[in-house]
């Protein structure tokens, strides 16, 4: 599990740290990924999800997040609970 942000790789570890995160974070810093994802935006990427299996394919893309509830949601889904 990673996620992926606009901000520097100094400025993800410095968040990562901070809030004493239990994944990595990529720096997207020339848009890229967000643009190949449909996440792209001017000042920010779209806050989304993607759950990539094994083989690398998308298996479910969440467009709205909660953040106060988007953890357990994914887990839910993974776990296969409703």
């Amino acid at each position: 599990m990673f996620g992926i942000s606009y901000d520097s790789p100094r400025t993800l570890k410095k968040f990562k740290t901070k809030y004493r995160l239990p994944f990595h974070f990529l720096s997207d810093y020339k848009k890229e990924v967000a643009q190949q994802y449909g996440a792209a935006s001017l000042a920010w990427p779209k806050r989304m999800t993607f759950i990539i299996d094994k083989d690398g394919r998308i298996e479910k893309i969440y467009n709205k997040v909660n953040v106060n509830t988007h953890a357990e949601k994914i887990l839910d889904d993974l776990l296969g609970k409703k």
